[in-house]
């Protein structure tokens, strides 16, 4: 065991990074596509953008979370709150709660059970007496995105806030969202989703690593060069009118994903609100950490490289969605792709060396993800210093989750198994399977 852990550790030798580094203009200077494709573009595109955010705040403090412009409403806009449920009796009053108590003055909240065999419905009618509150029992199991058109059917708010029943707002974050709107160009605004059972276990912890990463840093700077990708389902608010003019959700799977790239397509602007937090619930086992990210994989196939591909039209949708979505193209299919070809490659070529490769890859994410953790934890407040410990092991857990992942990219290309449970039967029937 010690002699293993001598040569993992080794490979972090100072000697041995230095001459890494000693080679590697030989190797960018060579011009070969792959090596390109598998070494320069993943340094550039997933490890620059965190670390310019980092020096661009240092230098110019704000720069990258600028303060929204404020101003004084002789009486704030209605808020509608839409929350769509099913079975979340163990949630739901805490979710109802908070945004009553979030400051917001103007708010009304709409929730739609959608055929809770619990006593969901029950628990969320007990604040209908505070008159701010208003709840619909569907008669049949319909899915999310149908619930979601039943409460944007039921809003009389100027904007909508579409809220998982699962989740918490924090103090403040409606009117941060709200502020955003004063820019007419902003179409919808993202909240800024944290883990909130993190401490559960190791797996929740490594989730929150991974939202801090994926979710807060991402959207930071993704926004402010208007290339956000995804308002989400779980804490996003729209201009009510948007989403009557775009006739509400589509009722298949990846919704959020399918109303985000409409919205771009009408080059509405999408904003991120970092102080705008809300605290969701993760999966806390494995297996459904992997189904709830494979029907998430199987929604980005549907949407994004079928029923939305011609965003990348530049005459059509301009220059800032070709690059969303040749950047999109480039990190779910062509990287992976080329990856999962390369170990290939290596394992038929010199299977020998395939341990010193996985372990000089290991090394170098384990670092950069270090790195970027503590650069979220200053910038974002976002994970907890304990989860900053996690660092290390988030590398393997994203290998892990990245195979689980890849799997569901296949079948759903090669379209094999596209019925899913999260959909009921009739609207499966009813909605085009792109």
């Amino acid at each position: 065991m010690s002699g293993f852990l001598s040569w993992f550790v080794s490979v972090i030798d100072p000697r041995q990074l230095t001459a890494m580094l000693a080679v590697l203009p030989d190797l960018v200077g060579s011009f070969n596509l792959y090596i390109w494709l598998l070494v320069v573009y993943p340094l550039v595109r997933f490890q620059l953008p965190v670390l310019t955010i980092w020096a661009l705040d240092v230098l110019y403090p704000g720069f990258w979370a600028p303060p929204v412009q404020k101003r004084e409403f002789r009486r704030w806009p209605l808020v509608s709150v839409v929350i769509p449920g099913r079975n979340e009796s163990d949630t739901i009053e805490h979710t109802i709660r908070s945004v009553l108590n979030c400051g917001y003055p103007n708010v009304e909240i709409i929730f739609i059970d959608d055929f809770s065999t619990d006593d969901t419905i029950v628990k969320a009618r007990r604040f209908e007496h505070t008159g701010r509150v208003r709840t619909f029992a569907a008669s049949a199991h319909h899915g999310k995105p149908s619930s979601l058109n039943i409460g944007i059917a039921m809003s009389r708010g100027r904007y909508i806030f579409v809220l998982d029943a699962d989740s918490e707002v924090q103090y403040g974050a409606i009117q941060e969202m709200v502020e955003h709107f004063n820019d007419p160009t902003v179409g919808a605004v993202a909240a800024n989703i944290r883990v909130r059972n993190a401490r559960t276990n190791y797996l929740t912890r490594l989730q929150e690593c991974e939202y801090a990463l994926n979710l807060s840093m991402a959207r930071l700077w993704r926004a402010r060069l208007n290339l956000l990708g995804i308002v989400p389902g779980a804490a996003g608010m729209f201009r009510a009118s948007i989403l009557r003019s775009q006739g509400g959700y589509d009722t298949g799977l990846g919704e959020d994903t399918d109303m985000t790239l409409r919205l771009r397509k009408q080059k509405w602007r999408l904003n991120f609100a970092l102080n705008a937090v809300v605290w969701s619930n993760v999966p806390v086992r494995w297996r459904a950490l992997f189904r709830q990210r494979q029907r998430w994989e199987r929604n980005m196939v549907k949407i994004r490289l079928r029923k939305q591909r011609d965003l990348v039209m530049p005459w059509r949708y301009g220059w800032t969605n070709t690059i969303f979505a040749i950047d999109m193209f480039m990190v779910r299919l062509v990287f992976p792709l080329m990856s999962f070809g390369g170990i290939i490659y290596i394992n038929l070529t010199t299977p020998f060396s395939m341990a010193l490769v996985l372990t000089h890859i290991y090394w170098i994410t384990a670092i950069f993800t270090c790195l970027k953790l503590c650069i979220s934890w200053d910038l974002c407040f976002t994970p907890r210093a304990a989860s900053l410990w996690y660092g290390p092991a988030v590398p393997i857990y994203r290998a892990a989750l990245r195979f689980a992942i890849f799997i569901a990219f296949a079948l759903e290309l090669l379209r094999i198994g596209q019925r899913h449970g999260y959909v009921p039967d009739p609207i499966w029937q009813e909605t085009p399977h792109w």
